[in-house]
């Protein structure tokens, strides 16, 4: 077994170069020389385990190697537009040399990932196969190729192809693609791509083979996309940093927009310091960079990547470096959901056999998510290498076990032991998690609500009165057809309540119960096919704010969005004159704001009572009919044109979602009714106006957004326009009526006030409404814990005259 390799020699002509290479092992002993003659010299004093060198007379170097370092790792750096580089390895491999070879071009965390990758290849199990018995199939320049597999470890393998291929078709790091390893035609293996170590022609009772050693990545999802997404509000970017510090990220400093020399910023620390604060930390090596100078600085952290540009302030003469907090930070998705470590009390088993070797292994799960885990095992005696594709067998937490399907995506080595000699090399494997029961899944979403929060629960349960009894001393505004002065809640809503949230799908609702008993309420709705509604906000009076009833509920709701993974995006609704919501959610509404991601609107929320007869109007309105197919390619359209693509998408208003057709299916599968009719005005070319009239079964929203109408007015200007809009107004309230609905209820921009209130229309007040992707979310909920974090350490406001919002 191997040992952590700890002696690196490096050997570049470039200062800069060789700086960057050392700083990319900050946690090794390297010495750096400038020739290979240095280099000579060293070795004859101390044998080196890795030597990083140019490729410029490789043959004689590695003959040098061989002599005084027999058993150290050889790398060669060599840019993939070298042809007199690429040569020389060429002819070195072909005189049986081994070597593996790294990309010049490389940034710092890639180079440093490579070595890392390169340095856990050299010392990982590796296990000889039955050639027999696996077969390998890849693609390369578009070819594809059939290969025996000779020997497999966690970070690459050995190939033999027939004789009538030969060395110079695969030249050092060529790239092979979609490689996929069977056993008996079941794939146990698969990965995007692997990389050429080696090609050499050898001898067997079949006669002259080729074989290829390869080298894959240590994690098979592709780059993150690009662009990623960037956050400008200067308390988000403090707490995520906060937050890579809590976790122990590794900093990366470089040069302004040049990857040529990158730093690891070991011990980092955050200050404050009058006008923000600062980032300080004990540079691996030295930039050639001035005081003011911009520097990029990136990191990772839960399965997402960031980067900023930050100024230099101070650098000591023993390598500390002061850099002040980036403006902005971009962050790009490595992981569609978020995992987390389950409590005491709901832990889960992994039990498998292992892909390449059959032996059975039971591992704890370290974190998990309805998508995924992750689990430790020792690469030093096990195999279990990016890609693997594993049937396994989880225990949960109530002793119950269930079958899924694993995928490893990424291994990653972990902190040793720490004693000498040990050769234990631990390993945390993160893998796709497939299979699994609709149960089972709610099992795995109650652990998620453990681990997040101890005091809250799940609402579904609850019986209503309890939950309408905390709505009203909370001061919760609800729709006028539901007053509390009427006595006990109208049955249908608890019916509603219970069918809807005891789902899980359509719905949830969290309670937050303390010793003093119920505290806080919150719901989530699916209000259309992709988007998660957060609503019926209420927190018990009394309870401060920087308790962190409301940031809890709130966030939880959220991030049970998220786990459904079809859901894409989360909308929030609220008063405009409720101070709470509309301060908090408001501003991060703005500080957020992401064209094509994000869409913040404003509305008037009108009522009319259908208690009483409409007022008659003096003139004749134009003719409504009901909405066909191409209206609904005119909604679509209409609606993209001024650029509300995310209202066209979270709100099933693309062409062949408007009738709502598959959401009405998934709401009448629990007995609950959701549908959508469209009303039209024509025009001379087109329609004057459109109406989107919403239907549901009462109590879904308790202010009935659900059964609500919404108006598209394509020119205000035209002559017919307002006639159009009170025709459309006149069929909403007859079909209201045709429902046996208490009152119609319109959500209208400001201009439409004037002309609803002449159709007899109550106007209840402007509320705010704000929808943003899935792939925000976590910056939602870190920037909305930063809010908190702020208001703990300041006096507790008071809140007691405030409604709870939405």
């Amino acid at each position: 077994m191997s040992v952590p390799i700890r002696d690196v020699l490096v050997v570049h002509p470039n200062a800069g170069r060789r700086a960057a290479l050392a700083s990319a092992l900050p946690w090794h002993r390297v010495v750096t020389v400038e020739s290979k003659l240095e280099a000579a010299d060293q070795m004859a004093n101390a044998a080196p385990s890795l030597i990083i060198a140019p490729p410029d007379d490789a043959r004689l170097f590695l003959r040098q190697v061989a002599h005084s370092a027999p058993n150290a790792l050889r790398v060669f750096v060599c840019s993939k537009s070298d042809p007199v580089g690429l040569a020389e390895l060429m002819r070195s491999a072909a005189e049986g040399h081994v070597f593996s070879v790294l990309d010049e071009g490389l940034s710092g965390p890639e180079l440093g990932r490579t070595l890392s990758h390169l340095l856990q290849h050299y010392g990982s199990a590796n296990l000889a196969l039955p050639s027999a018995s696996y077969t390998v199939h890849f693609l390369m320049e578009e070819r594809p190729y059939v290969a025996r597999c000779l020997q497999i470890g966690n970070f690459g393998a050995s190939l033999l192809l027939s004789g009538e291929h030969v060395p110079s078709s695969f030249p050092p790091n060529a790239a092979l693609e979609v490689l996929r390893i069977e056993r008996a035609g079941h794939l146990v293996f698969q990965t995007p791509w692997a990389h050429v170590q080696r090609a050499q022609q050898i001898q067997d009772p079949f006669g002259t083979q080729l074989q290829l050693d390869l080298s894959w990545a240590t994690a098979t999802y592709p780059p993150p996309p690009v662009p990623g997404v960037t956050m400008e509000e200067p308390a988000e970017v403090a707490a995520t940093l906060r937050k890579a510090l809590r976790r122990e990220a590794v900093m990366w400093l470089q040069r302004a927009n040049d990857s040529s020399l990158q730093l690891c910023l070991e011990l980092p620390s955050m200050k404050a310091v009058e006008g923000g604060g600062v980032l300080e930390g004990q540079s691996s090596g030295l930039l050639d960079v001035q005081i003011g100078d911009e520097l990029d600085l990136f990191f990772e952290m839960g399965g997402q990547s960031y980067s900023g540009v930050c100024v230099l302030l101070e650098r000591s003469v023993d390598g500390v470096m002061t850099v002040g907090m980036p403006r902005s930070l971009v962050i790009r998705n490595w992981r569609s959901l978020p995992r987390f470590k389950p409590v005491p009390g709901q832990r889960f088993l992994l039990s498998f056999a292992a892909p390449v070797t059959g032996q059975l292994t039971t591992r704890p799960v370290e974190d998990l998510s309805v998508g995924g885990l992750s689990f430790s095992f020792d690469a030093a005696n096990e195999i279990i290498p990016a890609g693997s594709r594993i049937d396994a067998s989880l225990l949960l937490p109530d002793g119950h076990s269930t079958d899924c399907q694993l995928e490893v995506r990424s291994i990653q080595a972990l902190a040793m032991d720490g004693r000498e000699g040990s050769t234990l090399r631990p390993f945390r494997a993160g893998a796709r998690l497939s299979g699994l029961t609709q149960d089972v899944r709610d099992i795995i979403l109650q652990a998620f609500m453990a681990a997040r929060c101890q005091y809250i629960a799940e609402g579904a349960d609850v019986p209503f009165d309890k939950l309408w009894q905390l709505m009203e001393e909370a001061r919760y505004r609800f729709h006028p057809d539901y007053p509390f002065s009427a006595g006990p809640p109208p049955a249908v809503l608890g019916e509603t309540h219970h069918k809807v949230y005891s789902t899980g799908d359509l719905g949830r609702s969290l309670v937050y119960s303390s010793d003093k008993g119920l505290q806080g309420q919150i719901a989530a709705l699916r209000i259309h096919s992709r988007t998660w509604l957060v609503q019926h906000l209420a927190v018990r009076p009394g309870v401060r704010r920087n308790e962190q009833v409301s940031y809890e509920l709130s966030n939880l709701a959220v991030e049970l969005g998220e786990v459904q993974q079809d859901i894409e995006f989360v909308r929030y609704s609220w008063r405009k004159d409720n101070r709470w919501p509309s301060r908090r959610i408001g501003w991060l509404a703005r500080a957020l704001e992401t064209p094509g991601l994000s869409f913040l609107r404003h509305f008037a929320y009108m009522r009319l009572p259908l208690t009483q007869d409409p007022p008659t109007l003096d003139r004749t309105l134009p003719r409504v009919r009901d909405g066909v197919r191409t209206d609904f390619v005119w909604i679509e359209l209409h609606l993209r044109d001024r650029g509300h693509l995310v209202r066209v998408l979270s709100e099933d208003l693309l062409t062949d979602e408007v009738d709502l057709r598959a959401l009405r299916e998934r709401y009448k599968a629990h007995g609950l009714h959701r549908n959508r009719r469209v009303f039209v005005v024509d025009g001379e070319f087109g329609p004057l106006a459109v109406a989107l009239c919403e239907e549901s079964t009462p109590g879904l929203n308790l202010l009935e957004k659900t059964n609500a109408f919404w108006l598209l007015v394509p020119r205000r200007d035209h002559p017919q326009a307002r006639d159009a809009v009170l025709a459309l107004v006149q069929r909403c309230v007859e079909h209201a009526r045709e429902r046996g609905r208490p009152s119609a209820i319109g959500l209208v921009d400001e201009e439409d006030v004037e002309t609803l209130t002449e159709a007899g229309f109550e106007n209840l007040g402007r509320f705010s409404e704000w929808i943003f992707h899935r792939s925000m979310i976590r910056r939602v909920c870190e920037l909305w814990r930063s809010v908190f974090e702020r208001l703990s350490g300041a006096p507790a406001p008071d809140w007691s005259g405030e409604e709870s919002g939405e």
